[in-house]
C-alpha cells in the first residue's frame, strides 16, 4: 500500500501541474485500473490532502510557489514537495489521524533510485536501499533500528549495548557484525557479510546466522537461504548479482530504482534469471533482460513499463 500511495502522490503532482499530455492521461487511467489498491490509494490521498491543503492554500508559500512556477516541470517538482509537506510531512499526529503509512514519518527515508548512508549515534554505519525507511532508538541500554520499509545494511561497531534491527516478523541482534535486512511481503530476509547475527521470531524461534550465509524468517519460523542467494546484499554496491532468481524477484528488486509502474506478466514471472544488473541504470538492466531472455519490454506510456513473454512462431513442417 505504501508504494501505491507514493505513486498516487506522483500522479497528483502530475495531474495538478497544469499541463498533462494525452499519453499521461491514458497512463494514469491504466494505473488506476491495474490494481484496486491504486484506486484506494488515490482516493485516500485526495481525501486527506483536500483537508490538509485547505489551510496551506490560504497562506502556504510552498503551495503558492508550486502553483506559480513558470513551467509544468517546475510545478510538478514543487507540487511533490508541497503535497508531501501538506499531507505527509506533518509528523506522527497527522499520520495517526489520516491513517497514512507510518514509514512516511520515519526518522530516515530514501527516495526512488536513492541509496542513503548515515552515521549512527554509536558510530555504526547505516545504508538504506532505495524506497526504504527506518526508525532509530538509541539510549543507555540499547541500540535499535526499526525497519519499516525496504532494505538496509548496517556495519555495527562493538559496544556493550546489543544492536537490534526489528521487523514485523521479529528481530535480528548482534554485538559486532555487518549484515543486510530486507522486508518482503510475508517475511524478512537477513544476509550476514561479517561476523554473525541472531534471529528471534515473534513466535519464539531463534537461530544464529554466520558470515557468508542468510536466512528468511516470518513470525513462526526461520528458513536458511541457499548459498546462491548471496546476491541478496549486492544492492549495497549499486548492482544486483542474480544467480537463478525468478524474473519476478528481479523485477521486485528493480522497482525501487524506477519511477512509475513496472509490471511483469504472470506468464513470465517464473522465468529463471542469472546475471549482474545495474540498479542505477534500470533501462540498461531491462535491455539486458530483453537481449538474453524470451521477453519483450513495452513502454505503452511514459510512466508504464511492461515485461511480456515473447512468443516465437513455431516452424511449419
Amino acid at each position: 500500500m505504501s508504494q501505491a500511495i507514493e505513486q498516487a502522490i506522483e500522479w497528483t503532482a502530475c495531474l495538478r501541474s497544469g499541463e498533462v499530455s494525452a499519453s499521461e492521461q491514458r497512463a494514469f487511467k491504466a494505473w488506476l485500473a491495474a490494481d484496486p489498491a491504486h484506486v484506494q490509494a488515490w482516493c485516500s490521498v485526495q481525501g486527506h490532502l483536500a483537508r490538509a491543503l485547505t489551510p496551506l492554500a490560504d497562506g502556504g508559500p510552498a503551495l503558492r510557489r508550486s502553483l506559480q512556477a513558470p513551467s509544468s516541470i517546475d510545478r510538478r517538482h514543487l507540487l511533490r514537495g508541497a503535497l508531501a509537506i501538506a499531507g505527509l510531512g506533518l509528523g506522527g499526529y497527522l499520520l495517526g489521524k489520516t491513517g497514512l503509512p507510518a514509514e512516511l514519518a520515519a526518522d530516515i527515508r530514501s527516495g526512488t533510485a536513492e541509496r542513503v548512508a548515515r552515521l549512527l549515534p554509536d558510530g555504526s554505519q547505516l545504508l538504506l536501499d532505495a524506497c526504504s525507511a527506518v526508525d532509530l532508538r538509541f539510549d543507555t541500554q540499547t541500540r535499535e533500528l526499526h525497519l519499516r520499509k525496504g532494505k538496509l545494511q548496517v556495519e555495527v561497531v562493538a559496544d556493550a549495548r546489543p544492536f537490534i534491527v526489528r521487523t514485523p516478523a521479529g528481530r535480528v541482534q548482534t554485538a559486532d557484525a555487518r549484515f543486510t535486512v530486507a522486508l518482503q511481503e510475508q517475511a524478512s530476509r537477513v544476509w550476514v557479510q561479517r561476523a554473525s547475527a541472531t534471529i528471534s521470531t515473534l513466535g519464539g524461534t531463534e537461530a544464529t546466522v554466520d558470515q557468508g550465509h542468510g536466512a528468511s524468517f516470518d513470525s513462526l519460523g526461520i528458513q536458511r537461504l541457499a548459498d546462491r542467494r548471496q546476491g541478496e546484499s549486492s544492492w549495497t554496491g549499486g548492482w544486483l548479482s542474480v544467480d537463478d532468481w525468478s524474473l519476478g524477484e528481479l523485477v521486485e528488486a528493480l522497482r525501487p530504482y524506477r519511477r512509475g509502474v513496472l509490471r511483469v506478466a504472470p506468464q513470465a514471472t517464473g522465468l529463471r534469471v542469472s546475471g549482474l544488473f545495474p540498479l542505477d541504470d534500470s533501462d540498461s538492466a531491462l535491455r539486458a533482460l530483453e537481449q538474453t531472455m524470451p521477453v519483450k519490454i513495452e513502454h505503452p506510456f511514459g510512466w508504464w513499463t511492461r515485461i511480456e513473454l515473447r512468443h516465437t512462431l513455431m516452424p511449419v513442417s
